[in-house]
């Protein structure tokens, strides 16, 4: 049993990727909490599977070790009621990250099917909301949608940053010869603006730059080949799929510039600060970062480029801005992971999600 005194804490995770990043960093951030206890219950298995194991987990340390405070990570909305039935009289807070109806309605993630799941998904996540003790999102802009699109209360919603996974990789600060070498890589999400990306590389088609973009599936990949095509885009690279590891190791300290975006100008896109820019900057990479109406501490060209979202100019100026001053990039970079240690690093989460738990209690 856990003492009074004790910041004890069950971490439930059960996705169909339990390495997700969100998943990592928010371990990292509890981990990093001096004088807690965290137990664990992520699935191991995949499918339906998955639910049972992780419910069983839950029970069990409820049983051995009653924590003082359960965390129901990202994306636990399926199993939140039967998590809440086994917590009842502990604090539970819930990781809305953000909001998976909103993305199938507004960000059109998953075409004319998803708008109606969404709609069908609305009220549950309201229902989970208003039953969460706190509630964690990824940026501020984000607390001020949800309490506004759900009706929680603004201060019930704490602010707990994506983060990067930690690498042993030290980057070369050295400049290149050739091309400027520019890497992205993503998911190809609306938000992630892939069409401004090639309209991009189109308008800097005869500098010295190369762009090597990773990812992409399904249709959102076959408008992507298609505009290559229709561009007649000679500088750009693109491989379906590399494993995160290798992106950290390989790719990621290989690019002289790494893209973080997001430059979709979606709604979503104009509130969070991808896990790309914090994973380029925690390897101190100069990044392009798309503006958001937030202050993250970004500063053009002193530890990032900013560039306005949904204007393929904005981003070929930063381009042709970064191909002309190529000498200031690696100091950019530092500053970059400068920035990155003091507010987005696993101790500096850890910071604000004992905040969250402390708040929950």
């Amino acid at each position: 049993m856990s003492t009074d005194e004790e910041l004890s804490v069950c971490h439930i995770v059960s996705y169909r990727d339990p390495g997700y990043v969100r998943t990592r960093t928010t371990r990292a951030a509890l981990a990093s909490i001096n004088s807690c206890r965290v137990f664990d219950a992520t699935n191991r298995k995949r499918g339906l599977l998955r639910y049972f194991e992780t419910l069983a987990k839950v029970a069990t340390i409820r049983w051995r070790y009653n924590p003082r405070v359960y965390l129901l990570g990202f994306r636990g909305h399926e199993l939140f009621l039967f998590v809440r039935l086994l917590t009842l009289g502990k604090p539970l807070i819930f990781d809305e990250f953000m909001s998976p109806s909103d993305a199938l309605i507004n960000e059109k993630k998953a075409g004319f099917t998803g708008r109606i799941a969404g709609v069908m998904l609305h009220p549950i996540e309201w229902l989970t909301l208003r039953l969460s003790r706190r509630v964690l999102t990824d940026t501020f802009s984000h607390q001020r949608f949800i309490a506004a699109r759900f009706g929680v209360a603004q201060e019930r919603i704490d602010v707990l940053y994506v983060g990067a996974t930690p690498t042993d990789c030290v980057p070369d600060h050295v400049p290149t010869a050739g091309p400027l070498r520019v890497l992205f890589y993503g998911t190809f999400l609306p938000l992630h603006g892939m069409d401004v990306l090639l309209h991009a590389c189109k308008l800097v088609a005869n500098e010295e730059i190369e762009f090597r973009i990773i990812g992409g599936s399904g249709k959102p990949l076959r408008r992507f080949e298609q505009l290559c095509r229709e561009l007649q885009l000679k500088n750009v690279r693109h491989d379906a799929w590399v494993e995160f590891d290798k992106l950290q190791s390989v790719e990621i300290p290989r690019a002289d510039l790494c893209l973080g975006g997001p430059f979709g100008g979606t709604p979503q896109a104009r509130r969070v600060i991808s896990g790309k820019t914090f994973q380029c900057l925690s390897q101190g990479k100069p990044t392009v970062i798309g503006r958001i109406d937030e202050d993250t501490g970004f500063q053009n060209e002193l530890n990032c480029l900013l560039v306005d979202q949904a204007e393929p100019e904005s981003l070929a100026q930063a381009f042709r801005w970064a191909i002309a001053h190529r000498d200031r990039l690696p100091s950019i970079g530092q500053r970059g992971k400068e920035l990155y240690e003091e507010r987005f690093s696993s101790v500096a989460l850890g910071r604000q999600l004992e905040l969250a738990l402390k708040g929950a209690i």
